[in-house]
């Protein structure tokens, strides 16, 4: 009876110091994922990892607490995470310590709340992830570790693509009538066929905390021409300060043609441009001459065809004489699309033409000249 009691007593403490053991997993009465809401975004050559991690981990007869997670990077060739990624450590990138205090954890063991915290972990990929020739796939997990280092079990995988993404360099603008023209370039050498790139083009306006995307610049519509791409922003307003910057997109897609991913580049570095506008309108055209007779007196009327300008103020009629210089025969910009030329005599050759001028004085070239001579 002696050497069956010294025998249990033996037993038991092999156990526990098992049990303390670094490495060692923990038999908790509750055996379920601890965290099961692991979830990773990449922008650029970061990782940002977020999930609910507990304070503590009790079991039946004690508090175990408080946790250590320990997060970790395996490489997979598929977007999927296997059962082995989820159950494996093949690269620690770092550990998140919990803040929880002695008090608080016995407070949990007696029934208190057990709620986590949110906890945010960023990873930096090395410079060179991503140019391998076959595409691969960061897979996360977290396993959580009490004080002793004994194991609670990993979370929840999570997957992102390791995909190039490539910069926008050089990024310049150039102003014109139609809007702000953004030009940039990249370097695309020989990408996996399943990788496809892209840019969104962003604009705020200087001293604003708005940004928004430009729609013209999405998608489709911007333009490559081998490493140089360009696009319009046509949805300006004239004399305002607006800052531009690109944002490189890589979608990674599978083989049947579904998109698998979407990582964001970094945002390239703000250029500002000024929409000051010394643009003319376009010059006016097919301007015609009708002379028109009233008893003793003769008329000139004037027409032309309209111009398109949004900011357009008005049209200038000019008018000369043979071997005269040209003058400006109007006081104010016409607003119509005729004119009326009353003070002219018969037996004389006239010479008219005419301009269009905007709300900022920007006045277009003279339209050609056309004449008539009076009877």
């Amino acid at each position: 009876m002696k050497w069956n009691t010294t025998f249990l007593v033996f037993a038991l403490c092999a156990r526990l110091a098992w049990s303390g053991a670094s490495g060692a997993h923990l038999r908790s009465a509750d055996q379920s994922q601890l965290v099961h809401d692991l979830q990773a975004t990449r922008k650029g050559n970061k990782v940002v990892l977020t999930w609910s991690q507990p304070r503590v981990l009790a079991d039946r007869q004690s508090v175990i607490g408080p946790l250590v997670a320990k997060v970790c990077r395996n490489i997979s060739s598929t977007a999927s995470t296997a059962s082995e990624s989820a159950t494996t450590c093949a690269q620690p990138v770092g550990e998140v310590g919990s803040q929880q205090t002695a008090s608080a954890a016995v407070g949990a063991a007696r029934g208190k709340s057990n709620s986590g915290t949110t906890v945010q972990f960023t990873d930096t990929l090395s410079e060179d992830s991503g140019t391998s020739d076959s595409l691969q796939f960061a897979v996360y997990t977290v396993e959580m570790r009490d004080g002793r280092g004994r194991s609670a079990g990993f979370s929840n995988p999570v997957s992102v693509p390791l995909a190039p993404i490539l910069p926008a360099k050089g990024l310049h603008s150039e102003l014109d009538v139609h809007g702000v023209y953004l030009i940039w370039e990249n370097e695309i050498e020989s990408p996996p066929s399943s990788v496809h790139f892209d840019y969104r083009v962003y604009r705020g306006e200087k001293g604003s905390s708005n940004r928004i995307a430009v729609p013209y610049l999405r998608g489709l519509v911007h333009t490559k021409e081998g490493e140089r791409w360009s696009g319009v922003d046509t949805n300006i307003e004239w004399e305002k300060t607006y800052l531009y910057w690109v944002t490189p997109i890589t979608r990674v897609y599978s083989q049947d043609g579904k998109l698998i991913g979407e990582i964001e580049g970094e945002d390239s570095a703000p250029i500002e441009v000024v929409t000051h506008d010394v643009f003319p309108p376009a010059v006016p055209e097919r301007l015609l001459i009708v002379v028109n007779r009233i008893p003793g007196k003769k008329i000139v009327d004037l027409l032309w065809a309209p111009n398109t300008e949004k900011d357009l103020a008005g049209y200038n009629v000019y008018r000369r004489e043979a071997g005269g210089q040209m003058g400006r025969i109007n006081s104010a910009p016409v607003t119509m699309l005729s004119f009326q030329d009353t003070n002219v005599a018969g037996g004389h050759r006239y010479f008219y033409c005419i301009s269009a001028v905007d709300v900022r004085g920007n006045e277009s070239a003279k339209s050609q000249e056309i004449t008539e001579v009076l009877p």
